[in-house]
């Protein structure tokens, strides 16, 4: 079974968040370790989902393995999804331009790939659209 944690620097404001976080776990019967880092320098909780109490977010320094979802009015924390594998058979024609693609982003960052793809379709729509580019 995934597991899911939230670690958080060892502050008395922190420590009082863990113990309502404790708190609602009791409450609804989930369980939820407890624990701290070497140094006590970070308290880490772990568990199948960590129940946040009402109403409050995630303290600054918080880090999380898992998934922040709102659930009514609360937020748990849950195990990521994990991605599902297919077999496609693809022609050779499209093959050849995935690959062709490929090798025009390997060399470039997320942000340049996402900010050229953006520009080349506002062209595009432009093209097909001109009147609508045109200010009045």
């Amino acid at each position: 079974m995934s597991h899911v944690s939230l670690t958080l620097p060892n502050t008395t404001e922190h420590q009082a968040f863990c113990r309502a976080i404790r708190d609602c776990h009791r409450e609804r019967e989930q369980p939820l370790v407890i624990r701290f880092s070497e140094r006590a320098a970070q308290i880490v909780l772990e568990g199948p989902v960590i129940l946040l109490p009402m109403h409050q977010s995630l303290p600054k320094g918080a880090k999380i393995v898992g998934t922040v979802k709102q659930m009514d009015s609360r937020y748990e924390i849950h195990p990521q999804e994990k991605g599902k594998t297919i077999n496609l058979h693809l022609d050779s024609e499209l093959v050849a331009e995935l690959e062709q693609i490929r090798r025009h982003v390997a060399s470039k960052t997320q942000h340049e790939v996402i900010l050229e793809m953006f520009v080349r379709g506002l062209r595009s729509f432009q093209q097909e659209h001109p009147e609508e580019g045109k200010k009045p």
